[in-house]
């Protein structure tokens, strides 16, 4: 008798564990894993948290300070440069179009891509894109030549470049401000 009983409650607990597992896994299934994105945003607020704790402050109040830095600051680091370089770009553009002047380039791309301006003038889009990326080529060769940048680096520069450019053909910019 005793067999019959331990036969039951074996059966008995390895069908509890089937289930137990069974809901585990579905729960499991059923639970979002965070997105990369949720996942930095989770990590940047535990960061700001335990510094604020640090500080004797709240979280609140330390991400208050470092927005008014930030505006005291004004522009990211950088913006200054980036934005000479697509000014310089699109300098480019522009010559290769034959268009006189960024700023008559910059209407001309008001509300429509690169690629359509090129078709308007009759030159081909992808002399124009060859244009720049020569452009942006002779800029790396010119930083690795002065020993800025290492090979490895300019090597990962240019095809990140190479990149950047097909996108700037097809990217569509801003139609342009009216005045109310």
């Amino acid at each position: 008798m005793t067999t019959s009983l331990w036969k039951r409650s074996a059966l008995a607990i390895g069908g509890a564990a089937l289930l137990l597992s069974a809901t585990i896994g579905f729960s499991q299934a059923q639970t979002a894993t965070p997105t990369p994105a949720t996942a930095k945003q989770q990590h940047r607020a535990a960061v700001l948290d335990l510094a604020a704790a640090k500080l004797g402050v709240t979280s609140d109040q330390l991400t208050t300070a470092l927005k008014d830095a930030r505006k005291d600051l004004g522009a990211r680091p950088g913006a200054a440069v980036l934005a000479k370089l697509a000014r310089h770009e699109l300098s480019v553009a522009a010559t290769t179009l034959g268009i006189a002047d960024v700023k008559t380039l910059r209407q001309e791309l008001a509300g429509t891509t690169l690629t359509a301006v090129a078709g308007n003038h009759g030159v081909p889009a992808a002399t124009v894109a060859a244009a720049l990326k020569a452009d942006v080529e002779a800029r790396i060769q010119a930083l690795l030549a002065a020993g800025t940048i290492k090979a490895d680096r300019a090597a990962a520069l240019k095809v990140k470049a190479d990149a950047k450019v097909d996108a700037l053909m097809t990217r569509q910019f801003k139609a342009a401000r009216t005045a109310a």
